[in-house]
């Protein structure tokens, strides 16, 4: 009989996210570790790509297609630093009261 895991959410996540470059599943996963699969990720992209181990660059592009193919949402903006939490496809919840799109 397998075991069962005690974070089924983040073994539904790696199943959802399966197909995607390697790159893109480490920033999901590391989005659904600091903010429980729900809450906003208040770090920077320079803190969050130290923590994964690449350039700032890469981490932003690959944060602005998931957010374009719908892994990620915006949450709010604090100056000119963005703050994301997972999406609807990464969470699999639809999200009944849609937060408000940042500048128009």
């Amino acid at each position: 009989m397998p075991r069962q895991s005690p974070y089924p959410e983040l073994v539904a996540l790696q199943l959802r996210i399966s197909g995607l470059p390697h790159l893109k599943q480490n920033l999901l996963m590391t989005y659904a570790v600091f903010g429980a699969l729900e809450h906003a990720v208040e770090m920077t992209a320079v803190e969050l790509a130290e923590i994964v181990g690449v350039p700032p660059s890469h981490f932003s592009r690959a944060r602005r297609e998931l957010e374009t193919d719908g892994w990620m949402e915006l949450t709010h903006k604090v100056g000119q630093v963005k703050f994301y939490r997972l999406g609807e496809k990464a969470t699999g919840r639809r999200v009944v009261v849609p937060l408000k799109r940042l500048g128009g």
